[in-house]
């Protein structure tokens, strides 16, 4: 319910300082690595104590990953420094700390498009450094919020610009779910009960390229009991299908979940129905591979059935915070429809 409200709160709050359409079409493009937060305050004004409270409500660990990794990267940057080569950045936090009328309360404001198409700004203005803290920490939970959905709807954006309608066709007529999937994926499983997408990307890596992997789930069975929506079914549930159908290149391996880090379950809000979200590790039984999962399962009202639909990656040589969000903002983009039908082409 917590993050139910937070997600509706952080939405509202993008739309409501967000330019006109007019206005942001004439704005560049945003700039940046994802993931990363630029931070702009005085290098006079920065203390201790509100460095550390950046680096703990933007540093603190992203959930499930093989190795440790931080939610947002952090860059700080001086005020005198902030020119139209930063200004356009994904993320910005502007902290103006002065004693004038209206830095007495500490505010936080928050703005999309301020300075590029796409930019979530942050503008607070506190009378200290300390009060500054303060505010950026009560109000961690929503600016974390704000700034993970716009880094998976930037991803849903750039999906979208190339998608494969062939494979959403066919989940629709087939199976019917629509579902936003690249151009380069493919179907390699096609069940009554289960589909596997794969994709195979090449990144660079030390001057060498190096194989990456995106892997998309989707499977069907019956709502028979209240059950189906607790973690020890879901993960037998799973389990027993990634066995029978996904299987590695030695003879016998087989995928399955990654028990020694027991997954993180949380019951969501996902299109304004209850769901379960699954985070994990799969790993190849048989082989040396592995790598980070996040699954929602609903009922489909629709076709009267539970479905869940899975992303994994696998990148031994690259951090894996990004793909896991590239595949979270693909499995969001989930919908049910009637079998058979088309809804979107």
């Amino acid at each position: 319910m917590v993050k139910k409200i937070i997600s509706i709160l952080a939405v509202s709050l993008l739309l409501g300082c967000d330019q006109t359409d007019d206005i942001s079409q004439m704005l560049p493009g945003r700039v940046g690595p994802s993931g990363e937060v630029l931070v702009v305050m005085k290098k006079s004004m920065k203390s201790d104590s509100l460095v550390r409270t950046l680096e703990r409500v933007f540093m603190d660990i992203y959930p499930m990953l093989p190795q440790a990794e931080p939610e947002f990267d952090l860059t700080l940057l001086d005020f005198e420094e902030f020119d139209r080569f930063w200004k356009p950045h994904r993320n910005v936090l502007f902290i103006d700390i002065a004693d004038r009328i209206d830095t007495q309360e500490p505010n936080l404001a928050i703005f999309k498009n301020k300075y590029a198409k796409g930019q979530v700004y942050l503008e607070l203005k506190a009378r200290t450094p300390e009060l500054a803290a303060v505010a950026v920490q009560e109000r961690s939970e929503e600016i974390r919020s704000i700034l993970e959905m716009e880094e998976r709807s930037r991803y849903m954006d750039l999906i979208r610009a190339d998608k494969n309608y062939k494979i959403d066709k066919t989940l629709q007529e087939k199976y019917g779910i629509a579902l936003d999937v690249p151009r380069d994926a493919r179907i390699m499983v096609e069940e009554t009960d289960f589909v596997l997408i794969d994709r195979q990307l090449t990144r660079q890596q030390g001057g060498d390229n190096h194989d990456v992997k995106e892997g998309f789930m989707i499977y069907f069975y019956p709502y028979t009991t209240e059950e189906v929506f607790s973690p020890q079914y879901l993960l037998a549930k799973r389990d027993s299908l990634l066995k029978h159908y996904v299987h590695g290149n030695p003879e016998g391996s087989f995928m399955t979940t990654e028990m020694r880090y027991y997954p993180r379950y949380e019951e969501i809000n996902f299109r304004d129905q209850f769901a379960a979200e699954i985070r994990g590790l799969w790993k190849m039984e048989g082989d040396f591979m592995g790598g980070p999962f996040i699954s929602i399962t609903q009922f489909d009202e629709v076709n009267k059935r539970i479905v869940t639909v899975e992303g994994y990656a696998y990148a031994p040589f690259f951090d894996k915070r990004e793909y896991v969000r590239e595949v979270e903002a693909i499995i969001r983009s989930l919908q049910h429809v009637k079998v058979g039908t088309i809804v979107s082409e």
